[in-house]
C-alpha cells in the first residue's frame, strides 16, 4: 500500500506547532524531545495516522550529524548506539519503521577499510517484524553510486529511503545519471523523501518545497508509479510553491 506522508521537519519538530500540521494519514517524526512523546502520540491518535521515525528522534549524536562511517571509533560507536536506542524506542511506541542516514555526509576520506565492520553493525538492525530504512546522504567521495547502495542493502537486508534532494546534489557533484540511479535501486526502495535541492539552494534554503527544474520534475514523474511511501520533507523557511508539492502527492 502506498502511503502519502509529511515530515515534521516542516515545523522543525516544534511541539508547540504540532496541531498546525496539515492533515495527512501518515507522518514522519523528526528531532523532538523526550518530554514531547506523549503529546506526539496523542496527536497521532486524534489524526488516526500511521507514523515512522527519523533517527535519532529524541536522542542526540555526539556531533550534530550522524557519523556511521567515521574513522573515529568513538563517533561511529556513538552513532550506532543512538540509532539502536531510536530503533528500540520506535518499536515500543508502535512506529512502522525508522529512517537512518547513511553513510557520513560530505566525507572525503577513504573509509572503506572499515566497510565490513559497518555492514556488521547495520546488519544488527535487520529484524523480521520491524523495518529500518537507510537514507542516502550526499557528498561521500567513496560511497555514492547505485551499486554502492545495492551492495550495502543486500548485505544488511535493510530497505532504502531515497531522498530526492540528496540524490540531486550527488548527481550534481559526481556527474551520474539520476534516473538510472533510481531505476537500479527500485527493488530496494521503501520510501521517498520529496523536496528540491541543489548545491546552492541546500546552503541557502536547505529543503526547498518546489522548483521548476528538469531533473527534479523527471524524478517526480519517474517515481509516481512506484510502490513506496511518499513523504514530503520541506523546510519551513522554503515553502514557496508548497501547494505544488501537495498537488503532486495528491495526484498519486
Amino acid at each position: 500500500m502506498i502511503r502519502k506522508g509529511l515530515s515534521t521537519s516542516i515545523i522543525r519538530a516544534n511541539i508547540s506547532k504540532i496541531d498546525q500540521l496539515p492533515d495527512f494519514d501518515h507522518y514522519e517524526l523528526t528531532f523532538f524531545k523526550f518530554e514531547d512523546i506523549e503529546k506526539i502520540l496523542d496527536f497521532l491518535t486524534k489524526k488516526r495516522a500511521s507514523f515512522g521515525v527519523h533517527a535519532p528522534f529524541v536522542y542526540r549524536y555526539a556531533q550534530i550529524h550522524p557519523q556511521p562511517t567515521s574513522l573515529d571509533p568513538y563517533l561511529r560507536r556513538d552513532t550506532f548506539e543512538k540509532n539502536l536506542e531510536c530503533v528500540n524506542l520506535a518499536k515500543r511506541i508502535n512506529a512502522d519503521y525508522v529512517v537512518i542516514h547513511f553513510p557520513n555526509a560530505e566525507q572525503k576520506e577513504n573509509w572503506l577499510s572499515i566497510y565490513d565492520q559497518v555492514v556488521s553493525e547495520f546488519s544488527s538492525f535487520s529484524q523480521e517484524n520491524f523495518q529500518v530504512r537507510i537514507e542516502n546522504v550526499y557528498g561521500n567521495n567513496y560511497f555514492h553510486s547505485a551499486n554502492d547502495f545495492k551492495d550495502f542493502l543486500e548485505k544488511t537486508k535493510l530497505k532504502m529511503c531515497l531522498d530526492i534532494g540528496h540524490l540531486l546534489i550527488d548527481s550534481e557533484i559526481y556527474g551520474f545519471d539520476h534516473i538510472k540511479f533510481v531505476e537500479e535501486l527500485e527493488p530496494y526502495i521503501a520510501e521517498f523523501h520529496i523536496y528540491y535541492a541543489d548545491k546552492i539552494n541546500y546552503v541557502k534554503c536547505h529543503h526547498k518545497a518546489w522548483e521548476e527544474e528538469r531533473k527534479f520534475l523527471q524524478l517526480l514523474e519517474l517515481i509516481r508509479e512506484m510502490k513506496a511511501d511518499f513523504v514530503l520533507e520541506p523546510s519551513p523557511e522554503c515553502l514557496e510553491d508548497f501547494e505544488k508539492l501537495l498537488e503532486y502527492i495528491g495526484s498519486l
